[in-house]
């Protein structure tokens, strides 16, 4: 009786790692940067910083919190969170990812981003 208790508990255990690690979703990592590398994403982990680089002036950045996750249409969505004027904003654009000619890309809204070397 106990081994069948112990196996059943283990059986719950495992089925518990599947799912917590089955809901992580997907994540980026490295430096994306447009055909003109005006504009690049850094991701790492759950964050990300945003930076344009201004012709004039200093460079904007923006750094924030991403999630990646399919919409009820079964459409991959990223949704951008950050803070501004103590204020939370989000933005949410669609999302897609794969690699051409050897270089992997990431595709935010109508906009490519290839990795950075």
């Amino acid at each position: 009786m106990k081994r069948i208790i112990s196996t059943i508990l283990v059986c719950v255990l495992l089925l518990g790692c599947v799912m917590t690690l089955a809901s992580c979703g997907k994540t980026l990592s490295g430096k994306y940067t447009d055909a003109l590398a005006v504009t690049s994403y850094e991701f790492k982990g759950s964050k990300y910083t945003l930076t344009v680089d201004n012709i004039i002036g200093a460079d904007t950045v923006t750094e924030g919190k991403y999630k990646i996750a399919e919409n009820d249409e079964g459409d991959l969505k990223i949704t951008f969170t950050w803070e501004e004027d103590g204020e939370e904003k989000t933005q949410t654009e669609s999302f897609s990812s794969g690699e051409e000619d050897g270089v992997e890309y990431i595709k935010i809204g109508i906009v490519k981003y290839t990795k950075a070397d």
